[in-house]
């Protein structure tokens, strides 16, 4: 599947992309790979990178994580990639109530809320991930499963 406009990566795919015992692991590296080249359009968000850098050094989380050092080293080497990074905007806030009031958000759906939000208020309409379920309930969006994308 090509797909032409700009794709925001949930931070999942930059997780698995780092992680080489995931399943996903192949598929989230060939879409960075992508990216590095020009090939796709990739979005990130400040959000993704905190979600990321989170992960990826929590040995609660992974059985090998990384140590905070490399994992700062591929923070700052996302900042300065092909990739857009987008951040939450003035209009980000009202969307936000927004999507709380219309998809009866509760607990830590707050943070994937959020991304929409900052997706939307940015005009970013397209996100990948492996976590497909989490995000259908936003219909202002087109979510892409990780394995059929790659």
């Amino acid at each position: 599947m090509k797909i032409s406009e700009p794709i925001l990566f949930d931070s999942n795919v930059l997780v698995y992309a780092h992680n080489e015992d995931s399943v996903f692991h192949p598929q989230a590296l060939k879409l960075i790979t992508e990216v590095a080249k020009g090939e796709m359009s990739g979005i990130l968000t400040s959000q993704n990178l905190l979600e990321f850098y989170t992960i990826i050094t929590d040995k609660r989380r992974l059985s090998s994580p990384i140590t905070p050092k490399l994992a700062s080293e591929l923070f700052n080497q996302y900042l300065y990639s092909p990739f857009e990074i987008i951040y939450p905007n003035l209009n980000t806030n009202r969307i936000i109530v927004e999507l709380l009031k219309k998809n009866q958000i509760k607990n830590g759906q707050i943070f994937d809320a959020y991304l929409v939000a900052t997706m939307l208020s940015s005009n970013i309409r397209h996100i990948v991930t492996a976590n497909v379920a989490d995000f259908k309930k936003f219909d202002s969006i087109l979510v892409l499963d990780l394995q059929e994308i790659s």
